[in-house]
Formats: C-alpha cells, structure tokens, sequence
C-alpha cells in the first residue's frame, strides 16, 4: 500500500524518488573519494580505523557500508575498481537513479 501512494506522488510531481536520488549522491561521492590522491583529507578520513574498544551491543553503521550495500544491491561487485572506470562508473549512478530495489 505504501508503495503505490510513493509511486502516485512521484507520478502526480513529476519528480523523482528522493531515496534513489541520494543514494546516487552517496554513491557519486564515494567514487570521487575512490579516485582522491591518497594525501586528501576525506580519503585518509575514510580509510582510517580508530583504535579503541567498541561499545555494546548492535554495531552501529558506517558511512561505507551503506555504500557497499547499496553497490551490492545493485550487482556491482568491486565498485572501487569501477569507480575509476568512466563508462562504468556513469551506468551505475544511472542505475541507482532508477533501481526500485534500492
């Protein structure tokens, strides 16, 4: 039920599912991240384990996992590698634009 109402408001705005959109962000992003120099802030940020004990209980979720999920999702399986491909890297922010699943 809930899925039809989104579907009859993207239709009746002519506007596109915001989720899709910010997970394309996400994932356009991360690719950018991908082909930084390795002395760039964002890139030693990402790639830096802190060290310490984790808490209790349920693991919280990082940024990165939501990328790898969501590449997974969409059948990409080194998305690291294709993000430095050009034509690659097009078609799967163009698929997650438009992927439902995501």
């Amino acid at each position: 039920m809930a899925e039809a109402a989104q579907y009859r408001l993207e239709e009746l705005y002519n506007e596109p599912n915001i989720v899709n959109v910010i997970k394309s962000s996400r994932l356009r992003w991360a690719g950018r991240i991908v082909r930084m120099d390795e002395n760039e802030l964002p890139k030693k940020i990402l790639w830096t384990y802190p060290g310490g004990n984790r808490g209790c209980g349920r693991q919280k979720s990082r940024w990165i996992d939501g990328v790898e999920e969501d590449t997974r999702k969409l059948g990409c399986r080194n998305w690291r590698a294709g993000a430095q491909d050009r034509g690659c890297r097009r078609h799967l922010l163009e698929e997650s634009k438009t992927d439902p699943g995501m």
